[in-house]
């Protein structure tokens, strides 16, 4: 009798995982019809604005934080800021989300994909220093999933060649790099952060630059908020125009609104996130077929999704699709559309918009063999149990998937 539920058998979940961690309480609720009774519904500066880049920025470790409409807009402005135009390319790891990369054709500077590091899946370091040129500007570096970025090696980098290093912090909220929130870094000029749907902070739409320069401040200021220019800033550069330049990536009050009460319980939920999924993946990464995604040793990540790799020698003859299926018809939640598939997207890089600004120089491809899982914020014991048994049956009745 087949035992697996892809084959008939009885599944491990019957009702689902539902994480206990609810990120809209009702008392944020009560906040937003506060504000709207007694508050702007736009804010060019000042108000829940301000209160909210000062927030973010003391929550990160900077000086200074510029608010966007969504991360994607944070890092624009950040691209702009650091110096991307028409003369310059910046490096990129193959493995990203693509509005990482377009964030920079945007800009018109070219962009260099290279490969990624198999066992982090964040940025090839020292693949990228072998393809940087005389025209190289700088690096987006993205913390996939919340796994910090080799930061000792990217400074190197940043010493030896003078390069602006913007952090796509997307996923990394929290995240620690040697006791250091990433985004605080000294090797880091600007650091971007998404406060979208289901992000570790999530605001509905809303993102944030943070740096410790002035002068990168008034930058990002003056692409993506014109509305305060000449005032907030702080420098003299621009101090003559009437105005800023680039389109207008104001935030809405309300999801400040949300964001601001997040930030302060954030502690909680980050170590609620923390230790549920290394609990999961430390038992998982011991069943066999399966392996942990690695950690530098300076690194404390956080998870804004939980990646399991799968040990192609294990699954020898089986497709991943069929090891998905199999762990979907026991119960578990799996979300394998996040997958960077960066080769599904080079149609929109060739068209006429940003056609010739893309060099991929990886020798890699999107990697095969890796299953996502939310990244769960706060789980029982039990809920947690089973969500390993499920794993454990898929791997010990594997025969089953031939």
């Amino acid at each position: 009798m087949n035992k697996l539920a892809i084959n008939g058998g009885e599944p491990i979940i019957k009702d689902g995982i539902i994480d206990l961690w609810q990120d809209i309480k009702n008392s944020d609720i009560e906040k937003i019809s506060d504000y709207l009774r007694k508050e702007p519904i736009s804010v060019i500066d000042g108000g829940i604005l301000k209160e909210f880049e000062e927030l973010f920025a003391k929550f990160i470790g900077t000086k200074y934080a510029v608010a966007y409409c969504n991360g994607t807009a944070a890092l624009h402005a950040a691209s702009f800021a650091c110096g991307a135009n028409n003369s310059s390319n910046f490096l990129l790891s193959e493995y990203s989300y693509h509005g990482t990369v377009n964030s920079l054709l945007e800009n018109s500077s070219k962009a260099y994909l290279c490969n990624y590091d198999e066992n982090t899946l964040d940025i090839d370091v020292d693949h990228a220093e072998k393809i940087l040129d005389n025209k190289t500007k700088g690096m987006i570096i993205t913390h996939c999933w919340g796994n910090p970025v080799d930061m000792d090696k990217i400074k190197r980098l940043k010493d030896k060649y003078n390069l602006k290093i913007i952090s796509d912090a997307s996923h990394a909220h929290g995240a620690r790099w040697n006791g250091k929130n990433i985004g605080s870094l000294d090797c880091e000029d600007i650091a971007c952060f998404s406060l979208g749907k289901n992000k570790l902070i999530s605001a509905g739409e809303l993102g944030i630059a943070v740096t410790n320069d002035s002068q990168l401040y008034d930058e990002l200021l003056f692409i993506g908020h014109p509305n305060r220019v000449p005032e907030a800033l702080i420098t003299d550069k621009y101090k003559s125009f009437i105005n800023g330049v680039g389109n207008k990536y104001r935030p809405h009050p309300l999801s400040m609104v949300l964001a601001i009460e997040q930030i302060k319980r954030y502690d909680v939920k980050r170590e609620f996130n923390i230790s549920t999924n290394k609990y999961l993946s430390e038992k998982i990464g011991k069943i066999a077929g399966f392996k942990n995604i690695e950690i530098y040793n300076k690194a404390e990540r956080v998870f804004w999704k939980l990646l399991i790799r799968l040990n192609d020698k294990y699954w020898e003859g089986i497709n991943i699709e069929k090891i998905v299926k199999a762990l979907e018809k026991e119960g578990v939640r799996l979300e394998q559309f996040h997958n960077y598939n960066v080769k599904a997207h080079e149609q929109i890089w060739k068209h006429d918009r940003y056609k010739g600004l893309v060099e991929n120089k990886s020798t890699m491809g999107e990697p095969k063999n890796i299953i996502i899982l939310p990244g769960y914020i706060q789980l029982t014991k039990q809920q947690m149990d089973l969500i390993i048994k499920c794993f454990e049956k898929v791997s010990y009745y594997k025969e089953e998937l031939y």
